[in-house]
């Protein structure tokens, strides 16, 4: 019986510590917000907001195409210059002209504490 109580006290115990690493990049996306509509060739401001004072740089942005449980990678990282400050808050981005028209874009923000976070769909046309 002790034994059984021990093993259940490590379990919980383990299951909290784990339930503590972020999995997340530290940011939650505010824009686009779902459904938006953004134009091929033009301009269009990112925006997040800081959920954990610990992360410091979103590593890269990918952009995603799909359905929710099969997205694929369309460009691997959108960051001019490879990352951004996660106190910037915002990231002016240039959406190419070439992409296809479609409403099952999302963007992936990859955080410098190896998580990760999503926009919900736009539409990208």
């Amino acid at each position: 019986m002790k034994f059984t109580l021990v093993s259940l006290l490590a379990l919980c115990i383990s299951t909290v510590t784990f339930a503590q690493n972020p999995t997340d990049a530290g940011v939650a996306s505010t824009s686009p917000p779902l459904a938006a509509v953004v134009s091929r060739g033009s301009e269009y401001t990112i925006r997040w907001a800081v959920t954990d004072q610990t992360a410091t740089f979103i590593d890269a942005i990918n952009l995603m195409k799909g359905v929710a449980t099969a997205l694929d990678i369309i460009i691997p990282n959108i960051l001019a210059n490879g990352s951004v400050p996660v106190s910037d808050l915002s990231y002016n981005w240039t959406i190419p002209a070439e992409l296809t028209p479609g409403a099952d874009y999302a963007l992936r923000f990859v955080g410098n504490n190896s998580g990760t976070s999503y926009t919900p769909f736009f539409s990208i046309q």
